[in-house]
């Protein structure tokens, strides 16, 4: 148990750059572009680690291990699937932990949706009725003071005071409208923000899963080389070391029932 414990520290870590040895001389290879990050290549077994799983294997091997490939019959092979969850797990918690603000966000914009729409109703419905000429009856109504006014004045003031409203009610109408759009593209955008981070998780532990299959696969090769069983277990061989977590494959690592809005 404790050999498969120094083979399973090898798991990757997000390194930004690396060095290579050219006749001597050190050269750091760096990417042209930066759209791809250098952690997100496919991860080399360097020769401490190889060494030490054909170690592993050669002990193994003498000990009459394994009966067969499954991800259980030799330390190694536990130890390698239990350090591959465990970083699949960090990774899934650093994933809620980044997003857990988008998500209180969210659900602040969720409260104040519904709000929002019947505001922009009223105020729609309200500029709709204004925006129709006054009445007879509206414009030649009097207000208190206004009886020994003239019937042409008393018809201008109306008319002010229909087109004041109207002017108010449109505004209030835009104003509403502004800021049910400014709440959808927020919520868009950290709807956004949230899938490329689940993404990003879900592609890292990705790599994590494929990196425990190179090492699985180099141990094992090594293992049935001279393995008495060498036929049997050569017929039982899998790709895979077994089944990523279950979250690694879901399309979402948080499922949301919530309906993001569209546009009034």
């Amino acid at each position: 148990m404790q050999r498969g414990s120094h083979v399973l520290g090898s798991l990757p870590t997000h390194k930004r750059g690396c060095a290579t040895r050219n006749g001597g001389a050190v050269t750091t290879t760096r990417l042209k572009t930066g759209r791809f990050e250098k952690s997100n290549r496919p991860a080399r077994i360097y020769w401490p680690t190889r060494w030490r799983l054909l170690w592993s294997a050669r002990s193994d091997r003498r000990a009459g291990l394994p009966i067969g490939l499954s991800a259980d019959t030799t330390p190694v092979l536990r130890g390698l699937v239990a350090r591959r969850d465990d970083a699949c797990e960090r990774e899934r918690t650093c994933y809620f932990s980044d997003v857990r603000s988008a998500d209180v966000r969210l659900a602040q914009i969720e409260a104040e949706l519904p709000a929002l729409r019947r505001q922009l109703d009223q105020s729609t419905t309200e500029a709709r009725r204004l925006s129709a000429n006054p009445t007879e009856k509206q414009l030649t109504l009097r207000h208190a003071g206004e009886h020994g006014l003239p019937a042409e004045l008393i018809r201008q003031r109306r008319e002010k005071e229909h087109q004041r409203l109207a002017d108010a009610a449109l505004a209030a109408q835009v104003d509403a409208q502004r800021r049910l759009d400014f709440l959808l593209s927020e919520q868009a955008q950290l709807d956004a923000q949230r899938q490329n981070r689940a993404d990003l998780a879900r592609s890292r532990a990705h790599r994590y899963v494929e990196r425990a299959d190179g090492l699985a696969a180099t141990y094992r090769r090594a293992l049935v080389r001279r393995h008495p069983q060498r036929e049997a277990l050569v017929d039982a061989w899998t790709t895979d070391l077994c089944p990523p977590p279950a979250w690694v494959l879901a399309d979402e690592l948080m499922p949301s029932h919530r309906t993001t809005g569209a546009a009034a």
